[in-house]
């Protein structure tokens, strides 16, 4: 009887133990701890442009959307299209209140795909990514010219260069995402970004200018740059988590 009592004692022990273990270290919710299997992503910002683009280009919007699918908690495969334009802007931002300047803004679309890097806090996650691709452009029709150019005597400042410009590109871009989980399946966010494009697509004749003289007409190339600030918000696709867990919407 008195080995039976023990016997009993030792089991209530262990149990009571356990118990307490799991009070003290609870395992936390999926949807804190995982990130959703598949995420769309919809996001809007404006874009100022950088480097040499900044002579000929002014802010304008952007848009995209992306597809992220998550390998893990920490790695995603993303894929996205964007549209971004910029305003026609004379790289002289002193012309004469004479000259003749059109505005044909400067769009560019492009299609990109890339690594995801995330990092996951409770309710915050982190992303770094980076997207390769091709992007098409609209090679707008500007020009400059001090005067009136129905004159038979006109000075063409600048001019864009059909014969050296290109309607797509090769294309790269890359940033960061400050999430926060708005609901268990959906994020708000605000990313930083920056895009360009290769090969120099943009071509222009510049005629430059001092005090007293008019330098000869200048060919020049140049890629599209453009800083993003963007907002936008991520929606998981369904329930599934990279861990291949499922969310239960039913937890607190």
């Amino acid at each position: 009887m008195k080995n039976i009592a023990l016997l009993l004692l030792l089991i209530s022990s262990i149990a009571f133990s356990q118990d307490e273990l799991t009070q003290v270290s609870p395992r936390e919710a999926v949807h804190l701890r995982e990130i959703p299997r598949h995420n769309m992503l919809l996001e809007l910002g404006v874009t100022q442009p950088t480097g040499d683009y900044g002579d000929i280009a002014r802010a304008g919007l952007n848009i995209g959307i992306d597809y992220t699918y998550q390998v893990n908690k920490f790695l995603g495969l993303s894929a996205g299209i964007r549209h971004q334009y910029n305003q026609f802007g004379y790289l002289d931002s002193d012309v004469d209140e004479n000259n003749f300047i059109t505005s044909n803004n400067y769009t560019t679309n492009s299609v990109a795909i890339g690594p995801t890097y995330s990092y996951t806090k409770g309710r915050f996650q982190l992303d770094t990514f980076f997207k390769g691709g091709v992007a098409f452009y609209n090679n707008p029709d500007n020009r400059v010219v001090n005067g009136d150019p129905q004159d038979s005597i006109v000075e063409v400042l600048y001019t864009s260069d059909a014969a050296n410009s290109k309607s797509s590109s090769a294309y790269i871009e890359g940033g960061l995402r400050f999430n926060y989980y708005f609901r268990r399946s959906v994020q708000v966010f605000f990313s930083p970004q920056y895009s360009t494009s290769l090969g120099n697509p943009i071509g222009y004749n510049f005629q430059g200018a001092d005090s007293t003289t008019m330098t000869p007409q200048e060919v020049k190339t140049i890629n599209t740059s453009n800083l993003m600030f963007n907002f936008g918000i991520k929606i998981a696709l369904s329930p599934e988590y990279s861990s291949g867990e499922y969310r239960d919407d039913s937890e607190d």
